[in-house]
């Protein structure tokens, strides 16, 4: 059989799904991944809110009867692909198959660490309520088979006790660990390379590709198909995996590690000229003066600034070469695992002298941070990356998310991926934005660089929120901005609840959201994705200014800098269409339904008045446009009425 007579208007679906609705746009995306699927080719394929690409891509792969991968940018959607989509579409078409859900190691608990925590009251408060914490956690241990702390009963939204409680690569003592034959993390990778269907994450995907390429053994097995789901996520991480970078933190502590002194009866206190020559240049590194935005490209460095990687990189490869014949314990082999990898970047980092322009090779550069000195090496395109992992596989690849495009094309996002041959698609909603959704940007606020334009986008704020009868997000695109907001919205918001970001976990706060609506929300960087809220809970999303990221932030100043330098327009080809993609993730809070209505007001201006607001405009779904206020209090009450309230 195929797609079509699932998904088709009088499919097989239809007749078993109560709330399941044809739509075209749902089997043009299901033949075209199969066409993917038979042909091992790539497709780009944006689907816009309400399409139903999940199915659109899990029909005719389980269909193909392939051996596949999907992959996503969050824990929520792995989690839903796993524990809903996965099983329901295959007991529709009746196809029994293994499959594993493969997560990052930190989202399972350690035994050893666990149980060295237990044993260090300092690790894990005592009183009453930790207590009872702790015999809900070894209660949850007698029974849990996978060790996910997703479905842990203790709540545990503190990094520092999630840190004692789980491993990482370097603290992982592996085969020597007394509860390796239980190891939650070992028994989900062994499910995964016996399984045919594996859900994992984006993150892990690059880790398995990482590992391969350095020689180690895999996570994921080989497979015929790669479904990669929250796409628009990619280019920015694989810059982050691809990135590579020693901080001064890491520098001072290998200098005063008195492993050294254990293995090779030298170190930081035997005064020998090689540790003298290594102190004094990273003095000499850490006292020099940081660059204007606080960056340093590798062209602009001084002789002293090369002298002293070139020290530090020979002085450690000196220390690698003595530490062959030393005998090494669990601290030992980590301590020189962590040396390899400082070792290997200083020695990039200082070979180089000009900022390669070929598109596999990484850029040096010094950036002065808060916590000191970083040396980064980052790659001069991400894509590059991207394509030599797809390339690794012969496979599928099929790329999808609700908003990879900016301008009504897919070329930036093509671009950034290093994609010269695929196929594209682009699906509109099939929701009626033009009867459902308002957009407004109001003339009368002052510009956004304005002293006084807080003051009065909280007022406007707290004028629909009054006439809103559902629920209000509040996005914004710093936390200061948040902030003085939410200092200035107190008090404004009636018997509503007001929710803020920072106040309590993201999953707590949308699980109040929801429970006690109509609630107003303010949120920054982290809401602007990844939510779904349904109906009159969510009917207003407010945006502060166009989310164009700050060139302050030094990622975005090191990507601003390689535009420049391979010749590009930065603020074209890399600012306009991320700021875009951003701001089309908002807008998406909104209408995630057939039946949710409401309205989006972006109080930035420059969003009709500038002439790269048409390319902001263009990307976004066909709303009506209210030219005032009055309208968007009344379209919000009547939708409100129509809805029961």
């Amino acid at each position: 059989m195929r797609g079509s007579d699932y998904l088709g208007y009088n499919g097989i679906l239809s007749t078993v799904l109560d709330d399941f609705q044809y739509r075209d746009g749902q089997n043009q995306l299901a033949q075209a991944v199969a066409r993917a699927l038979s042909d091992k080719s790539i497709l780009v394929a944006e689907a816009g809110t309400g399409v139903g690409k999940t199915y659109a891509y899990l029909i005719p792969t389980l269909l193909s009867g392939k051996r596949a991968v999907i992959s996503t940018g969050t824990i929520a959607l792995q989690d839903q692909l796993y524990e809903k989509d996965i099983p329901l579409v295959s007991r529709i078409l009746g196809k029994p198959l293994r499959t594993a859900l493969l997560k990052g190691r930190a989202n399972y608990i350690c035994l050893q660490r666990y149980e060295t925590a237990r044993l260090q009251p300092e690790l894990i408060p005592t009183g009453q309520k930790h207590e009872e914490r702790r015999r809900a956690m070894d209660d949850w241990l007698e029974e849990t088979l996978t060790g996910d702390l997703s479905e842990c009963p203790v709540e545990l939204d503190d990094p520092l006790e999630r840190a004692h409680i789980t491993s990482t690569a370097e603290n992982c003592t592996g085969r020597r660990c007394p509860y390796y034959e239980r190891c939650f993390v070992v028994e989900a990778r062994r499910q995964a390379l016996e399984s045919s269907l594996i859900v994992t994450n984006h993150h892990l995907l690059f880790s398995d590709w990482l590992l391969r390429q350095d020689g180690f053994s895999q996570l994921l097995p080989e497979v015929d198909a790669f479904i990669l789901d929250e796409a628009h996520l990619l280019p920015d991480l694989a810059t982050r995996m691809l990135s590579e970078s020693v901080t001064q933190a890491e520098l001072e502590h290998v200098l005063a590690n008195r492993v050294w002194s254990d293995l090779l009866n030298t170190g930081p206190s035997s005064n020998t000229p090689l540790w003298e020559q290594l102190e004094q240049a990273f003095a000499r590194l850490v006292s020099q003066e940081s660059g204007p935005a606080g960056i340093l490209g590798c062209d602009e460095w001084s002789a002293s600034i090369r002298e002293s990687l070139e020290t530090l990189a020979s002085g450690f490869e000196a220390l690698l070469l003595r530490l062959d014949s030393a005998p090494e314990d669990d601290a030992g082999r980590n301590a020189r695992r962590n040396l390899e990898r400082i070792q290997r970047i200083l020695a990039r980092a200082s070979e180089a002298r000009h900022p390669e322009r070929e598109p596999g090779s990484q850029w040096p550069w010094l950036e002065w941070l808060q916590g000191g000195l970083v040396v980064r090496l980052e790659p001069v395109d991400p894509g590059y990356g991207l394509r030599e992992l797809m390339q690794a596989h012969d496979a599928a690849w099929i790329m999808t998310s609700a908003s990879l495009g900016a301008g009504g094309n897919l070329s930036y996002f093509r671009e950034r991926m290093a994609l010269t041959e695929c196929e594209e698609i682009i699906i509109p909603s099939p929701f009626d934005y033009a009867a459902q959704a308002l957009l407004y940007t109001p003339d009368t606020l002052p510009d956004v660089d304005d002293p006084d334009y807080l003051d009065a986008f909280t007022a406007l704020a707290s004028r629909l929120i009054d006439s809103n009868p559902g629920g209000t997000f509040l996005l914004f695109t710093s936390h200061r901005a948040l902030a003085a907001v939410h200092a200035r919205i107190i008090g404004s918001v009636g018997t509503r609840t007001l929710l803020v970001q920072g106040h309590a976990s993201k999953y707590r706060l949308l699980e109040r959201f929801q429970e006690e609506a109509p609630a107003v929300l303010l949120g920054s960087h982290s809401f602007w994705e990844g939510v779904d809220v349904k109906g009159l809970a969510l009917s207003l999303v407010m945006i502060d200014r166009l989310p164009f990221a700050s060139p302050s932030d030094p990622l975005v100043y090191r990507r601003i800098e390689a535009y420049k330098r391979m010749g590009k327009d930065p603020f074209r080809d890399y600012q306009l269409p991320r700021a875009v993609l951003t701001l089309r993730q908002g807008v998406g809070r909104l209408v995630r339904h057939e039946s949710d209505f409401g309205a989006v007001v972006v109080g930035d201006r420059r969003l009709v008045e500038r002439g790269y607001g048409s390319v902001f405009l263009a990307s976004l779904p066909p709303m009506t446009y209210a030219r005032e206020e009055r309208e968007v209090a009344e379209f919000l009450k009547h939708h409100g009425q129509m809805a029961g309230h």
